[in-house]
């Protein structure tokens, strides 16, 4: 076929209009390997179109697509392009000839050769603006009806009353992936029947786009929802089969009251979908109801996301490091420090790192971040060891590094600059390790091999057995300050300290007790002979320029701090 429509183009335009002669719809033939495209006569009539778009589809039929349409039809072409999608199913608004704008359903089906490559793909492009009601795929009410649904109630006034609540089904991506799209949308054809029979009588389901549906009931109460959402949930705990296939899905929820959380309709749906949203970050497979907190607190996290990506993008910019003191033991002198990121938002102000770190490993940003500290710590700690030639540096290690092999890659072919390895100790906290122990045991030797050192902070925390300190490839465990508050001799807390403490020396193992805050502290955590002390009675974590003023000021025998 493609070799006939590139040998033949008339018949190809002669062949679609003959067709379209049997339909009100525009039907077109893509050539994608040669980059033709024939569309049948009444679309020329119909869009302000020319012969062009025979050359370029893109942009020629771009241009008559509403702008906040475009991207999404331009990522599904992409796909397409390279293969990735055999089936082209979306609906978008158009501007006609008269200015006039209409919801368009464009449908197309990809031939490949042997190789799996995309040839050609033919389809139609249906105006559904004149009945647009109901959507083709499930026979639900559409995006439209449920838009003019809320409407008509909210022209009741203030007696109106009424629940929405959007419902988006979890990972179904990974669905149109393994079996196809034509598959998928007969699974949602099955799921839209189930859950609409699940429904009260008179509460109206819709299809709003993808995998995304909603319902709207009148005068529906927070109690009624959820015993609602509780039977969706049953349903698709018990599974279904489509095709002789069991599918393994589960449904988020967001939902908002009215007139409570919004008085339009476009308030109202933007605020059951940030619920959505909302019910997703918190782990999916939940109903979460719209509050003015919930709200605030996603557009503060959407704002410091964006925020961190400037940061990031500008070199880290905004990006410090503080340095907190560890102490030697046996003479009470500074011999390392912990590096720990802190953030200087012009527009946020001083952000806690229990908030923007998440963020950062949330959006991977902290592969760059962490390359970022530590080649910083680094530069740092060779500035240091002109006062102290073994002094160290612990740099804090995020699990998305080592999960996606950046740190390691990193390490092997990149040298840390102006450091030796063995001044660098690389932390990760215990609660990674246990799930992982043989991935991170493996990439932990390797860094441990190169001749990092290696530390596993917040020790005693993870619930990890004790015999796994003889396998992990580490340097030091440092004790975390749970253990440490209100320590006594003769708690359960000062006898797992000093059974630690036995058992890593005997290992060969340092020992560095975190969270030091008092000379009581500090007096029963020596009866267990740590190696090293960090905490607030010998500092808090200062910027490097404080750091060097507090503990290499003045001559080596003031630098003793207790």
């Amino acid at each position: 076929m493609p070799n006939l429509i590139k040998q033949e183009k008339f018949s190809a335009g002669v062949f679609l209009d003959l067709l379209s002669e049997t339909t009100d719809d525009y039907l077109y033939m893509w050539d994608i390997q040669h980059g033709t495209f024939y569309i049948s006569e009444n679309a020329y009539e119909d869009f302000q179109i020319d012969r062009s778009i025979e050359e370029d589809v893109v942009s020629v039929w771009g241009s008559v697509m509403v702008a906040e349409d475009l991207k999404l039809w331009l990522e599904d072409l992409k796909l397409i392009q390279d293969g990735a999608k055999e089936y082209h199913d979306m609906e978008y608004r158009v501007y006609k000839k008269t200015g006039q704008i209409i919801w368009v359903s464009c449908r197309g089906k990809v031939k490949t050769d042997e190789q799996n490559r995309p040839l050609f793909m033919m389809g139609r492009i249906s105006n559904i603006g004149k009945q647009n009601k109901f959507d083709n795929v499930t026979g639900l009410m559409n995006r439209n009806q449920f838009e003019h649904d809320i409407c008509q109630i909210l022209k009741c006034g203030k007696h109106m009353q009424g629940v929405i609540v959007v419902l988006d089904i979890d990972n179904f991506k990974n669905i149109n992936e393994k079996y196809s799209y034509a598959f998928g949308d007969r699974a949602l054809n099955l799921i839209a029947t189930r859950i609409s029979e699940l429904l009260p009588p008179g509460c109206q389901m819709y299809r709003l786009d993808g995998d995304e549906f909603a319902f709207l009931m009148e005068g529906g109460t927070r109690e009624g929802i959820r015993e609602i959402y509780e039977n969706i949930q049953m349903f698709v705990a018990n599974h279904f089969t489509v095709d002789g296939q069991t599918l393994l899905i589960s449904i988020s929820a967001g939902a908002c009251m009215i007139p409570g959380d919004g008085r339009t309709y476009q308030k109202l749906f933007r605020h059951a979908e940030n619920a959505v949203e909302i019910a997703k970050m918190n782990g999916k497979n939940q109903l979460v109801f719209f509050s003015r907190e919930m709200y605030d607190r996603k557009r503060k996290i959407m704002e410091l996301q964006e925020s961190l990506h400037a940061c990031v993008n500008h070199g880290c910019n905004e990006f410090e490091l503080y340095y907190q003191p560890q102490v030697d033991t046996e003479d009470q002198r500074v011999v390392g420090a912990e590096a720990l990121l802190r953030w200087h938002s012009p527009k946020h102000g001083e952000v806690s790192p229990m908030e923007f770190i998440p963020l950062l490993e949330e959006n991977h940003l902290i592969i760059q971040v962490g390359k970022w500290v530590l080649e910083e710590g680094a530069k740092q700690c060779r500035e240091w060891q002109k006062y102290d030639p073994d002094f160290t540096m612990s740099i804090n290690v995020s699990y998305i590094q080592l999960k996606e092999n950046a740190l390691l890659e990193y390490l092997k072919n990149e040298h840390v600059p102006k450091v030796s390895a063995k001044n660098l100790i690389l932390e990760l906290t215990e609660s990674c390790w246990v799930p992982n122990l043989h991935f991170l045991n493996q990439e932990f030797k390797d860094m441990h091999d190169m001749g990092y050192g290696i530390a596993i902070d917040d020790f005693g925390t993870g619930y990890s057995s004790l015999s796994h300190l003889k396998e992990l490839p580490a340097n030091v465990i440092k004790i975390d300050r749970s253990f440490i508050r209100g320590l006594n001799k003769g708690s359960y807390e000062y006898i797992f300290l000093e059974y630690i403490v036995k058992l890593a020396h005997i290992i060969h193992l340092k020992v560095c007790v975190e969270g030091v805050e008092t000379k009581e502290e500090y007096d029963t955590v020596m009866q267990a002979s740590p190696d090293y002390i960090q905490g607030y009675l010998f500092g808090r974590p200062v910027c490097a320029r404080e750091f060097e003023s507090l503990y290499f000021a003045g001559p080596q025998e003031g630098r003793r701090l207790l």
